[in-house]
């Protein structure tokens, strides 16, 4: 069939770029300069090729650009799929000649048979909107490089040398050697496309050519080839063990033996391990006598000090799981937590108690002075039925249903997630962690519980306003390491903390010039990534690569899986892009409101995929958790992070769910009104990135209608009073329902909002505008004189 017609560019908007990435390369696989093929046979039997064509109604030509299609969809995250193709199926022979654009919509949810019939029938629809394929006969020019970077060919009985144009860095060739089979041929560019990759291409696209031919009809694809299968089951054998002993029984040991030594150095008061078993016995007692037990939930609001460690303890002694809040959160955000976890005991700094009293029945006004009173003479447990599967603590985070996500942790999972992470980072006795994070985030658990459970010391430092704050901190403390954000970390400068052994940062993308700055120093560096649903962290790499910047490295404990983002149940070949998948005894036990489970689909899985009964047949029923995230599996077992499939954004560790924050500002806007919220900036050590909104006021002056092939016109809100005046109402209207850190600090005026073919929001092309503007202004603010002093300022 004659491909229909078309200009190209009246198509542009609708075809965004389907490029294949360049692979994240080992240190030891060949990148030199070149090209290279491989081989595999697809089809040995042509005759009973040919009867299953006939059979389905289908012909070769549409089957090798379907298979391709669905193969290239594993590794460009992207429905929309272009490529170049050219074949024997053409009308003349001189068309045979000339690649042609084939462009579709691919959908992983469909049968293989829904797949073949849109490319069979490549009917031409004015927008991708359209339920069909189509192809672009570019007879005057050559696929652009902008738009596409590989290509089928398909060859027939005339095998030839596939030959790279400087458009193309991958190329599938099809053909039969004989009259009796069909083979397929890849090459590639050694320096862009890893040898490793080029492989599970091969297999991917010859596995689905062979599910085509084996019966398309009410099947989807099943993507995963049997090499990258054998492959990624080595790759996922080991799960840890869950440990079976509470948090506080393992802190305990280290309290009886060894009672002298130091178990917390702090601006306010240091105290050994017997004196923290002490008070932290005493306490316990009281709070049971208030009503604590397991399953029972307490809150707790504390500025860094000792007194928060002890309070930590002694609510896990009494058997139950510490909620730390801010002072600062809005009331409405308090109501919910208190609704949800109906909480007896809220254990606070004195300086709270007008804030706090009135929450709980029993509000417990801490001093040291008051703690020291109690009674001391009891020295039995204070709980006997507490067990390593009930919860310790719940953390409240950014949730796009309207309040605050609750995420239950238990003593298990933490303890295993603890074991297994002394063991990746090399810790002992000897560890001295810095406590660096609010306590009403998760790392802060961390920070509490490793050096505890190690026998090392908690180093609590004062409050810290600038990177030299910190750097006295550590050294003060003795501090030999930490958990820092991107934005934080770069602006610490090695050679003033040189007792940093271990510099650990994640919750933001590591940039190059964090690497630049700490890979010639003594201090180890290395990428943590994690969220809240999983204790401690799910990976960690400490073998940090310059151009390898986004690999988050191998799992810290359980294994990581790689699935289609549209659903868990399809398996992904090595290289691919998909979402990760958690599993292990270090996932948290659920949501406090397990049918309110945030839109983004992001969540815990309610039955195990039927592809780990074919991997580990062990674990068939093993809970994993879906985390929102994208990434691949590579061939060395890490794994690089490639964003989100949702609107989660980090800023400074902080997860903030756009959408929530677009939710609550568009109560104070009209109909025609629009919002967007993004994070603008880089982390370089000069100017934090700011939680940034767009605005578009239908009744500005500024507002325009949209103009073809150009940008809106940005101003500062700040420097419009009309704009102005709807920024404070939208500020203030947010920072009665959400935490301080996921109120926009910025907000910038645009004179139209960009959409897309189907009528919507254009957030990448305003993303793209928004923060050129920003750039470009920011560029501007660094001739202040004061510009230096600011960006050594730590984030509030």
């Amino acid at each position: 069939m004659s491909p229909a017609v078309v200009d190209i560019a009246s198509q542009e908007e609708c075809v965004p770029p389907c490029l294949f990435p360049a692979s994240s390369f080992a240190q030891n696989e060949d990148r030199t300069a070149g090209i290279s093929t491989e081989e595999l046979v697809i089809e040995k039997d042509l005759s009973a090729l040919r009867s299953t064509l006939t059979d389905n109604l289908l012909d070769l030509p549409t089957t090798l650009q379907t298979a391709w299609a669905l193969t290239l969809r594993c590794f460009v995250p992207s429905d929309i799929l272009c490529f170049a193709y050219k074949g024997e199926d053409a009308v003349d022979s001189a068309e045979s000649e000339t690649p042609h654009l084939v462009i579709g919509r691919v959908d992983n949810t469909e049968t293989l048979a829904v797949c073949l019939q849109r490319f069979s029938e490549r009917s031409l629809s004015p927008t991708l909107g359209a339920p069909s394929g189509y192809e672009i006969n570019l007879v005057a020019e050559e696929p652009s490089r902008e738009l596409c970077n590989t290509s089928l060919l398909f060859q027939g009985l005339k095998p030839s040398s596939i030959e790279l144009d400087a458009q193309t860095d991958l190329s599938i060739g099809v053909f039969q050697p004989s009259s009796n089979g069909l083979s397929a041929r890849i090459a590639f560019r050694r320096d862009v496309i890893s040898t490793s990759i080029a492989t599970s291409v091969l297999h991917t696209f010859s596995h689905v050519v062979s599910q085509i031919l084996t019966g398309p009809h009410n099947r989807e694809a099943d993507l995963c080839s049997g090499l990258d299968k054998g492959a990624i089951q080595l790759l996922t054998q080991t799960v840890s063990p869950a440990q079976d002993r509470c948090l506080h029984e393992l802190i305990l040991d280290q309290c009886r033996a060894h009672p002298e030594r130091m178990a917390v150095r702090s601006w306010d008061g240091d105290l050994t391990y017997g004196e923290l078993d002490d008070l932290s016995l005493r306490l316990a007692h009281h709070l049971v006598q208030l009503g604590v037990g397991p399953e029972k939930f307490v809150l707790s609001c504390f500025e860094k000090s000792t007194w928060a460690i002890v309070a930590r303890l002694a609510i896990l002694r009494a058997g139950g799981a510490y909620i730390s809040i801010f002072a600062t959160n809005p009331p409405v955000f308090l109501d919910s937590v208190v609704r949800r976890t109906n909480p007896q005991v809220l254990l606070s700094e004195a300086k709270f108690a007008s804030r706090f009293q009135h929450l709980v029945p029993n509000f417990v006004s801490f001093t040291p002075e008051w703690l020291r009173s109690l009674p001391s003479g009891n020295k039995s447990t204070p709980c006997e039925s507490v067990r390593s599967d009930n919860a310790c603590l719940v953390l409240f985070t950014s949730g796009s249903t309207g309040q605050p996500k609750g995420i239950i942790q238990v003593h298990q999972s933490y303890g295993t997630a603890i074991k297994d992470y002394a063991q990746n980072f090399r810790l002992g006795s000897d560890t001295r962690y810095l406590h660096f994070d609010d306590y009403a985030f998760d790392i802060s658990n961390l920070e509490f519980l490793v050096p505890l459970i190690l026998g090392g010391c908690c180093c609590v430092p004062p409050p810290m306003k600038t990177a030299e704050d910190l750097a006295a901190a550590i050294n003060t403390l003795d501090a030999n390491i930490t958990f820092l954000t991107p934005t934080v970390a770069i602006k610490l400068d090695p050679a003033d903390v040189p007792g940093l052994k271990t510099i650990c940062v994640g919750g933001e993308p590591l940039p190059k010039e964090l690497i630049r700055k700490w890979e010639t120093s003594t201090t180890r560096l290395v990428n943590q990534f994690g969220m809240g649903e999983v204790a401690i962290c799910c990976a960690y790499n400490d073998n940090i690569q310059l151009e390898r910047g986004a690999t988050i490295g191998r799992p810290a404990t359980g294994a990581i899986w790689i699935v289609d983002a549209s659903t868990p149940e399809r398996l992904l070949p090595l290289g691919a892009v998909g979402e990760l998948v958690i599993e292990g005894p270090h996932l948290s036990r659920r949501y406090l409101d397990n049918t309110a489970i945030s839109r983004t689909a992001a969540g815990f899985l309610q039955k195990t995929p039927r592809w780990m009964s074919e991997l580990h047949p062990s674990r068939s029923t093993a809970r994993m958790y879906r985390s929102g995230d994208l990434g691949r599996l590579n061939h060395d077992g890490t794994i690089d992070y490639i964003g989100r499939k949702d609107t989660i954004l980090k800023l400074d560790g902080c997860r903030i769910d756009a959408v929530e924050v677009e939710h609550q500002a568009r109560k104070c806007l009209s109909p025609r009104d629009a919002i967007v919220i993004d994070l603008f900036g880089a982390i370089d050590g000069h100017e934090d990135p700011r939680l940034t909104a767009l605005l578009y006021l239908d009744d500005h002056p500024l507002s325009i209608d949209p103009i073809a092939n150009g940008e809106p016109i940005i101003i500062d809100a700040a420097d419009d009073h009309l704009a102005q005046e709807k920024v404070d109402i939208i500020q203030h209207n947010i920072a009665q329902v959400l935490p301080t850190y996921m109120v926009p600090t910025v907000f910038l005026l645009m004179s139209w909002f960009p959409r897309t073919a189907s009528k919507k929001t254009d957030r990448k092309k305003i993303r793209h505008v928004g923060q050129k503007y920003y750039m470009a202004e920011r560029d501007k603010r660094s001739k202040s004189p004061y510009y230096a002093m600011q960006a050594q300022q730590l984030p509030k």
